[in-house]
């Protein structure tokens, strides 16, 4: 059990190619409120074109504004209240009047070879976005600004996409071209916009409430039913522990490429791990994290990176508390053993370290490890701490009262105490800070 499933998630901590130093220059209280996107990714060269609107507002004593562009070159910004900018080391700097209207908007121009963030095979005629938006749009690229998106993509009429939220319309454009034109109303941080592209099958689940849709150029329909299975239990259940319902119309789910990510309203995985799931129907552990994200990470989102153990921590146990909702308690048992020998493997090399980092600006292999084992070893201590009514009781009371919002590890447990009732200073001294 330990080396298939620990062996794939492991996996997904190294090809996230996160994590990220985010060490960059950030503008005080900069709220963004919409981005609006027209990109045209060329496969065969790997070279974008694109154009980022923002739209926010900053307080009236600021005259500048950062934002991350990544490898891109920026070639022409325009504003009503732009008075010039200035690009450098991945960071956009846009300087502004101090007479001007409260919202505030600049259109950016840009183009390049992103490099990472945006994977592109020519080979197998695919792309596909991993986590580093900043690399393939402008964005404000700390967790805590969201906003609404939407994405506007010309890609060739062989292929077929996937984006956040809900497709409007497509629409040909130009000599065997299709622009597709995605919105998500719904405010989530720049780090889980995304988009697929590549010649997929296709098969659709329609719920009650939600369509899933599973995609794959290697896999038959009837697999991909099989190896998606057990979503709508997956939903139903993080669903019930969160107490808030899953707030998009679709969650789509793409075998694509060698990475995972969790984006809004969508996932990637990596294509060879259908193969697993089809091999032995029990080995969903990502499936399940990937959806959980979409409550705790890209709904309940961490303030800063220091916290990130919030996001990464709470999707992997809550992967362990479906597999024990689902297939029984040894398997809920395996999986906390596996989270428990990558953190003892950790610690007795000597690396341990607090789950509220100092910093994140330069994370290590074993760095990421902690976030995502160790913290979700100590949410099953703390399971064990609190007992279990009373700790799913705190998660849901967390949950819902912290849906939509930005969080910190000292947040988390002042909502926690407050549901139990308990002071758990020693506990957090102990596992946690």
């Amino acid at each position: 059990m330990f080396k298939s499933f620990a062996a794939s998630i492991l996996f997904l901590v190294v090809t996230t190619n996160i994590l990220f130093s985010q060490k960059t220059q950030e503008s005080n209280d900069l709220d963004v409120i919409s981005y609006e996107v027209q990109l045209e990714p060329n496969i065969n060269t790997k070279y974008i074109k694109g154009k980022t609107r923002i739209n926010f507002q900053i307080p009236a004593s600021e005259n500048q504004v950062h934002f991350q562009c990544g490898n891109l070159k920026i070639s022409n910004v325009i504003g009503k209240s732009l008075k010039s900018y200035s690009q450098q080391k991945g960071v956009l700097t846009i300087y502004i009047h101090k007479k001007r209207d409260r919202l505030n908007t600049v259109e950016i121009e840009y183009e390049g070879t992103p490099a990472k963030g945006l994977i592109i095979q020519p080979e197998n005629n695919l792309a596909y976005t991993v986590f580093h938006s900043n690399e393939w749009m402008i964005c404000n690229f700390q967790p805590h600004d969201r906003a609404s998106i939407l994405i506007e993509l010309t890609i060739p009429d062989s292929l077929n996409c996937v984006a956040n939220g809900d497709l409007l319309f497509k629409k040909q454009y130009g000599n065997k071209q299709l622009k597709y034109f995605w919105k998500q109303s719904q405010e989530t941080s720049s780090y889980t916009y995304g988009f697929a592209i590549g010649q997929f099958n296709n098969s659709e689940q329609m719920t009650d409430k939600t369509k899933l849709s599973y995609y794959s150029t290697n896999y038959t329909n009837p697999q991909l039913d099989s190896i998606f299975q057990y979503t709508q239990d997956m939903m139903n259940f993080f669903e019930e522990k969160s107490g808030v319902k899953y707030f998009q119309n679709t969650y789509s789910q793409i075998l694509i490429g060698n990475h995972y990510q969790e984006m809004s309203g969508f996932a990637v995985l990596r294509d060879s791990y259908g193969k697993l799931v089809l091999k032995d129907s029990t080995e969903t552990n990502l499936i399940s994290h990937e959806l959980a994200h979409q409550w705790w990470g890209n709904m309940i989102t961490c303030k800063n990176w220091n916290h990130f153990w919030l996001n990464e921590g709470f999707a992997t146990y809550m992967s362990a508390a479906y597999n024990q909702h689902r297939f029984g308690e040894n398997k809920y048992q395996a999986d906390i053993n596996s989270y428990y020998k990558v953190y003892q493997d950790i610690k007795h090399k000597g690396f341990d370290k607090p789950l509220v980092f100092s910093n994140w600006d330069s994370p290590t292999k074993n760095d990421k490890n902690l976030v995502y084992f160790k913290g979700a070893y100590v949410l099953h201590r703390l399971r064990m701490e609190l007992g279990d009514k009373t700790f799913w009781k705190a998660i849901k009371y967390y949950s819902q009262m912290y849906y939509g919002k930005s969080v910190t590890t000292q947040i988390f447990k002042d909502a926690i105490e407050r549901s139990s009732q308990q002071n758990l200073d020693s506990f957090f001294k102990k596992w946690i800070n």
